[in-house]
C-alpha cells in the first residue's frame, strides 16, 4: 500500500512540470523520427549513418523538425485541458503530418526538382529515390511516435492516480471563481475548502465541501494526502493562519497564490479577484522591456509588415472591386483608436459595413450577425482580410504585429470607469493581433471587455518575441479556420 501511494505521489506533477515533460517528449521523438528515417534510407542505400550523411541532410531535417514544433504550437497542442483527449490529439497530429508532408512535397517538386534538373544534377540511380522519400517517411514516423507518446501521457498522467490533490484556502468569490477553473482540468482533484467563516462550514461549492477553519488545515493535509494549497484570499493573514501555512510548507506541501496559478492555467490575470494585491495586475517585470528585445520586436514588425504590404498590394484590386460591387461607399475606412500611452491615431481598414453605419454619431460595438455588415464584409471579417490595410499603421510605427487590439477612445473612456486597470493595456503598442484575439475572439459587451483585458494584462506581463511568434502562429490557425467575426 505504501509503495502504491508513493508511486502515485510521484506522478502528481505540478502544472509547469507536466508542460515541460510534454515538450521534451515531443522534441525527443521528433529527433528520433528523423534519425529513424535516415537510418532506414542508409540501410537501403548501403551508406553509413555518419556525420557526413547527417550534415548532408541537415537542411530538410531542420525544416521538418521546426515545422512540427510550429504546428504543435499553432494547434495549441500544449493545452493541458485537451491533451488528455485522445481523439482531439489524433486529429491535430494527423493534420500536422498532412500539412508538413504536403509542404515538403510541394517544395521539392516545385523548387528543388526543377532547379536540379535544369542544372543537370539529378541522380538517376534508384538509390537516390529513397533519399527523396526519407523526409516523407520521417513525417509519418514522427506522427506515429507522437500519437503513441500522447496516448501514453493521457493514460499515465491523465488518470485519477496522477491528479494533484488540491486544498483551497478561502471559499469567497475568488475561491468560487477558481474552483470553476480547476474543475476544467483533469489534472486536479479537489479535496475541499478551508474557510474561517463558520456560516460556510458544511456547505458545498460545485460539490466541493468546506471542511472547516484554518485550525484543521494540518489535519486535512495529512489525512487526505494534499499536494498543494491554493491561497484564494486577498485580505491580510492572521498570525496563526500564516504559521499554519508555514507548517504545511515545512511538510513539503506546495503553497501557491491563486492569482499565480490562475495565470498559468488560463493565460489571464484575475483582475476582479486580486483585492489588496493590486500589483499582481500590473506588468512591473516588463517595465524594463530591454532595448534589444524592443529592437527585435520592431524588426519583426518591419519584416512581417513588408510581407503583408506585398500581399495587400497584390490583393487590393480584387478586394476593392468586391467591396465596390457589393455596396456603395468608400473602399477604405479610417477610424480613431487609442494607442501607446493614450496617443490617438487613425487605424485603416477595408470597409466591411454599410456606408454611414453610425448615422447618429454614437460609437457602437459590432455584434454577432450585425445587419450593418455587408456580405463581402462578413467574409472579410471571418478571414480578417478587412484588417490588411493596417499594415500601413504597422510600418508607420503606430501599431505592432502583436499587442492589445487598439480600442476607440469613446469605449476606453466608458470602460475605464467600469473595469479596474483597463487603461493599463495602453502600456504597450496596439497590435494587429493579440493574445486576447486568439484566446477569446470577438466581444461586444462589458463582460467581454473584462475577459479580454485579463488576456491583455497577461500578455503585458509575459511579452517577449517568442510569445509574439506563438500568437502569430495561433493567428494563422484562426484565419485558416475562418473564426474571425
Amino acid at each position: 500500500m505504501t509503495n502504491t501511494a508513493t508511486y502515485a505521489s510521484h506522478l502528481r506533477l505540478e502544472f509547469s512540470e507536466r508542460k515541460l515533460l510534454l515538450r521534451l517528449g515531443d522534441l525527443l521523438l521528433i529527433v528520433v523520427g528523423m534519425l529513424g528515417a535516415l537510418a532506414l534510407w542508409s540501410q537501403f542505400a548501403q551508406r553509413p549513418l555518419d556525420g557526413a550523411l547527417l550534415r548532408e541532410q541537415l537542411s530538410w531535417a531542420a525544416a521538418i523538425g521546426v515545422g512540427w514544433l510550429l504546428c504543435l504550437v499553432a494547434l495549441d497542442m500544449y493545452d493541458l485541458r485537451r491533451v488528455v483527449q485522445l481523439r482531439w490529439c489524433l486529429r491535430r497530429l494527423v493534420l500536422s503530418a498532412f500539412v508538413i508532408g504536403v509542404l515538403y512535397i510541394a517544395y521539392f517538386f516545385v523548387a528543388v526538382f526543377p532547379l536540379s534538373a535544369a542544372a543537370g544534377v539529378i541522380d538517376p540511380a534508384p538509390s537516390a529515390t529513397p533519399l527523396r522519400l526519407a523526409p516523407v517517411i520521417s513525417v509519418l514516423a514522427i506522427a506515429l511516435l507522437l500519437i503513441i507518446w500522447r496516448a501514453i501521457y493521457a493514460v499515465v498522467l491523465g488518470g485519477i492516480h496522477a491528479r494533484r490533490r488540491v486544498l483551497i484556502l478561502g471559499a469567497g468569490s475568488a475561491g468560487r471563481t477558481f474552483i470553476d477553473v480547476l474543475l476544467a482540468y483533469p489534472h486536479f482533484e479537489m479535496v475541499g475548502f478551508v474557510d474561517d467563516d463558520p456560516r460556510k462550514l458544511g456547505s458545498k461549492i460545485y460539490s466541493v465541501p468546506v471542511l472547516g477553519g484554518h485550525e484543521k488545515m494540518l489535519d486535512v493535509v495529512e489525512s487526505r494526502g494534499v499536494d498543494e494549497i491554493i491561497i484564494a484570499i486577498s485580505a491580510a493573514m492572521k498570525g496563526s493562519l500564516f504559521q499554519t501555512i508555514m507548517d504545511c510548507h515545512e511538510r513539503g506541501i506546495t503553497i501557491t497564490p491563486m492569482p499565480l496559478l490562475y495565470e498559468q492555467l488560463t493565460g489571464k490575470v484575475a483582475v476582479e479577484h486580486i483585492g489588496s494585491q493590486w500589483y499582481v495586475a500590473l506588468p512591473f517585470e516588463n517595465n524594463g522591456f530591454d532595448s534589444l528585445t524592443r529592437l527585435a520586436k520592431r524588426g519583426l514588425d518591419i519584416l512581417l509588415g513588408s510581407l503583408m504590404a506585398l500581399v495587400f498590394l497584390l490583393t487590393l484590386p480584387i478586394v476593392a472591386l468586391a467591396i465596390r460591387l457589393d455596396s456603395k461607399g468608400p473602399i477604405f475606412y479610417a477610424q480613431e483608436r487609442m494607442g501607446l500611452h493614450g496617443k490617438v491615431f487613425k487605424v485603416v481598414k477595408y470597409r466591411s459595413m454599410v456606408e454611414d453605419a453610425e448615422r447618429d454619431g454614437k460609437a457602437k460595438w459590432a455584434t454577432k450577425g450585425d445587419p450593418r455588415i455587408t456580405r463581402v464584409g462578413r467574409f472579410m471579417r471571418k478571414t480578417r482580410i478587412d484588417e490588411l490595410p493596417q499594415v500601413i499603421n504597422i510600418l508607420r510605427g503606430e501599431m505592432s504585429m502583436v499587442g492589445p487590439r487598439p480600442e476607440r477612445p469613446q469605449f476606453i473612456e466608458k470602460l475605464q470607469k467600469q473595469i479596474p486597470f483597463y487603461r493599463t493595456r495602453l502600456a504597450a503598442k496596439p497590435g494587429l493581433t493579440g493574445w486576447a484575439q486568439v484566446s477569446y475572439g470577438y466581444g461586444a459587451t462589458t463582460e467581454d471587455a473584462l475577459i479580454k483585458l485579463q488576456y491583455d494584462l497577461y500578455y503585458l506581463k509575459h511579452q517577449s518575441v517568442w510569445f509574439d511568434l506563438k500568437i502569430l502562429l495561433r493567428t494563422i490557425a484562426v484565419v485558416l479556420k475562418m473564426k474571425g467575426q
